[in-house]
């Protein structure tokens, strides 16, 4: 996925600048959003492997995803072995680009709700039951 915004160098968009821009797919702009650096590292990573999965080859086919697409690939990331937290944040890294997509009306809806991911095997941070003693 390359991204198509750049920082420009004037104070004020030209008229092809302003056209370009608006021309950037929805896919690309959520991207670009991203402003974590290791967010945007897993989350490349994540969706170049989606799209490799299901044969993507432009953004735009993102619109053309089925839940059944999502849970072949969850599928596939079990078979591959993979962590469920690893398999956890691909699905997220997915879902979050369809909720931008659903946002900007690109998509009617997101085909990764209601797949169901791997239970957390991180349990770190997780308050325990209390007891009688």
């Amino acid at each position: 996925m390359t991204t198509h915004l750049a920082v420009l160098p004037s104070p004020a968009l030209t008229a092809t600048q302003f056209q370009t821009l608006a021309e950037v797919p929805p896919e690309i702009e959520w991207f670009a959003n991203l402003t974590n650096t290791n967010t945007r590292r897993a989350y490349r990573q994540d969706i170049e492997d989606f799209m490799a999965f299901a044969g993507l080859r432009q953004p735009e086919q993102f619109r053309d995803v089925t839940r059944a697409h999502v849970i072949a690939w969850r599928e596939q990331l079990v078979s591959q072995g993979l962590a469920n937290d690893t398999i956890r944040r691909k699905l997220a890294a997915l879902s979050s680009l369809y909720a931008y997509l659903c946002d900007r009306n690109a998509v009617l809806h997101n085909p990764v709700l209601g797949v169901k991911r791997p239970r957390s095997m991180n349990r770190e941070g997780v308050t325990p039951a209390l007891g009688d003693h």
